[in-house]
């Protein structure tokens, strides 16, 4: 007999536009590295889209958190 597994340690979800709820769960995955190129490949996939990564409750990634790319000149104070 098999058993299928619905729970994981880290998890997609795709989020309605106000973030209140889920509307699609993308996957379920043991692995960090595994889910974390999941979650960057759903961000590639639907851009502008509300998306997460969470172990638990545990917010990971989120694709409406601002990214700052920091070059060298950002550092040294923009010289």
């Amino acid at each position: 007999m098999t058993t299928t597994r619905t729970h994981f340690t880290f998890r997609v979800d795709i989020w309605t536009r106000n973030g209140e709820s889920i509307v699609a769960y993308v996957a379920g995955v043991e692995d960090y590295q595994v889910a974390l190129a999941t979650y960057r490949a759903a961000c590639e996939r639907w851009p502008g889209t509300p998306i997460t990564l969470r172990q638990g409750a545990r917010v990971i990634e989120d694709s409406r958190r601002l990214r700052v790319a920091w070059s060298d000149k950002a550092r040294q104070g923009g010289r």
